[in-house]
């Protein structure tokens, strides 16, 4: 997971001052689990460029937490992450990057009352075009709270009404701003394991440099089925929206979404999505927050709306920071399996993105493997591979991106691990200039105090 990323000494400090607020303030009522973390990389091209490749060995120090709530009255989370990276060399200038994905909801009043706070940092690029090097990366926030009141008109009758407040803030990308979202949605419970809800939907998006950034108000109509079997989770919703920009014409949409999610056994899991919607950076960046959506509804009393969790992160995503709008077709399939002796994570996704103003538009094929082999209780090898084919429909370049790699992960004792990789990174394209190849190897030492946190390098 990319992260939030402030440069100098003060990063270091400020991830020690994360740590410490985790491990001294747990909530009793939760699960809490921190861990500490070492790495050493080399890169024999990492500015990933075509020629004059240069080399750097990267000291990585990290240090974070996850707490977990579920309760009657609070279902929360909070994932939090400070690395601090030293290039030896000084290629690029040290750095430090923060991961936070945090939500929580309070039951203020059961079935009539919650409020809800979600927060993400992470890191995005700034150039779809260009090589992901932290040079071409720019910290992105998105935070949003506000209250939910249900109203029963029947034991299956329920008109629920929502009011949000957020930003988006970018330290380098010129796309904060301000948004105010209303909705109101009538649910209906068919039996215990279907509901039905016609929603209405309507947000305001008010930029900070409104000169050079279009505000414009979003309305949502759509009706959603939600499915619940025993094994199984279906989601559909069905619609149609219209952005009005501040300047400029109106926009008109379909709005769909489908979402399939199956437990196989207790081992596998298979799930497929697909959606067809406007969106802009600030939407889609929070919808990748963990809300654990399902339980909270549940403890709320209310109908269980949730939508197909996110199941896997890219290493080759092209996402960039914008401020434009933008209609995204997306799919995804994915199935893993964990085994005794064998694990398995197969993901493959499709996207056409076409931009309004920008010239962004690009169609992307991205397919990712990833195989476990345990060896022993101990030892862990994990082959991994993906390769992301970017067609750029805006001017004439076509892209294709692999990056492969050998893992070894062996624990000296139930919190302490150590980890040896060697990865290799490609771009082929029909634009010579932006073809590379990059090799690296990584050594690990990762201390985690339980299964619900472990370090991840963010490099």
């Amino acid at each position: 997971m990319k992260g939030l990323r402030v440069g100098g000494i003060m990063g270091k400090y400020l991830a020690s001052f994360v740590l410490f607020l985790g491990m001294v303030s747990p909530l009793q009522a939760g699960e809490f689990a921190y861990g500490l973390g070492y790495t050493v990389s080399h890169s024999d091209n990492i500015t990933r460029v075509p020629s004059n490749e240069r080399s750097e060995v990267t000291n990585s120090y990290l240090a974070g937490f996850a707490y977990v709530e579920r309760t009657t009255d609070v279902v929360a989370h909070l994932l939090a992450q400070g690395e601090f990276l030293d290039y030896r060399d000084d290629v690029f200038g040290d750095e430090s990057i923060y991961n936070v994905d945090a939500s929580a909801i309070w039951v203020l009043s059961p079935q009539r009352f919650t409020w809800t706070v979600e927060d993400r940092f992470e890191e995005e690029q700034i150039d779809a075009t260009a090589a992901d090097t932290p040079s071409n990366r720019a910290n992105v926030n998105v935070f949003s709270t506000g209250p939910d009141f249900y109203i029963r008109f029947t034991p299956v009758n329920t008109l629920a009404l929502g009011a949000r407040a957020g930003n988006v803030s970018s330290g380098s990308a010129n796309v904060d701003n301000d948004r105010f979202s209303g909705s109101a949605r009538w649910l209906y419970q068919a039996t215990s394991i279907s509901t039905y809800s016609l929603n209405f939907q309507a947000m305001d998006v008010n930029y900070d440099d409104s000169t050079i950034n279009t505000d414009f108000a979003r309305h949502d109509v759509f009706l959603r089925a939600g499915y619940r079997p025993s094994r199984s989770q279906y989601v559909v919703d069905l619609g149609a929206s219209r952005i009005k920009p501040e300047r400029g014409q109106d926009l008109d949409g379909s709005l769909a979404r489908f979402s399939w999610l199956r437990q196989l056994t207790q081992e596998s899991a298979f799930g497929v999505s697909a959606s067809g919607e406007y969106s802009d950076t600030g939407t889609d960046i929070l919808s990748t927050v963990s809300t654990l959506s399902a339980a909270t509804t549940s403890a709320a009393g209310m109908p269980v709306t949730s939508e197909l969790p996110d199941t896997t992160v890219s290493n080759l995503s092209s996402n960039a920071v914008t401020s434009d709008v933008y209609y995204a077709k997306r799919g995804e399939i994915f199935y893993n399996r964990r085994g005794g002796s064998f694990g398995v994570e197969l993901t493959a996704s499709a996207s056409d993105l076409d931009f309004e103003t920008t010239a962004q538009d690009r169609k992307e094929l991205d397919g990712r493997l990833e195989l476990d082999f345990f060896y022993s209780r101990t030892t862990t090898v994990t082959l991994f591979t993906e390769q992301l084919k970017t067609e750029f429909v805006s001017f004439v370049r076509e892209d294709t991106e692999r990056d492969s790699g050998l893992r070894f992960n062996y624990r000296l004792s139930r919190t302490v691990s150590l980890g040896l990789e060697g990865r290799r990174t490609e771009r082929s394209s029909t634009v010579p200039a932006v073809e590379y190849e990059e090799n690296r190897v990584f050594l690990s030492v990762l201390y985690s105090s339980g299964p619900l946190f472990s370090p991840v390098s963010s490099r």
